[in-house]
């Protein structure tokens, strides 16, 4: 994985990671939609034959998009978490 700041604002990040697609796009721009500020976020895949994608995040400047991003990768670290422990009760 690689990633890059493509456009950064005060109130907007918009990051280009190469090596993935659909499965972390969706999952981290579905995390930045719940977080507290963040007004779009959103990703797309430039091409559909590439494993890259870009993500979107523009707050209401209640927060950095950096900060929201870290809050919804931390979101995502608990759920896995919380997923790993349930599975472990089955």
């Amino acid at each position: 994985m690689e990633i890059a700041v493509e456009r950064e604002e005060e109130n907007y990040l918009e990051l280009r990671i190469q090596g993935e697609d659909h499965t972390l796009g969706n999952l981290i721009a579905g995390r930045l939609r719940s977080v507290k500020g963040v007004i779009l976020a959103t990703y797309y895949l430039p091409h559909p034959l590439k494993d890259e994608l870009v993500i979107k995040i523009k707050t209401d400047g209640t927060i950095s998009p950096r900060e929201a991003l870290n809050r919804a990768i931390e979101d995502v670290k608990v759920l896995g978490e919380s997923f790993l422990d349930e599975l472990e009760q089955v």
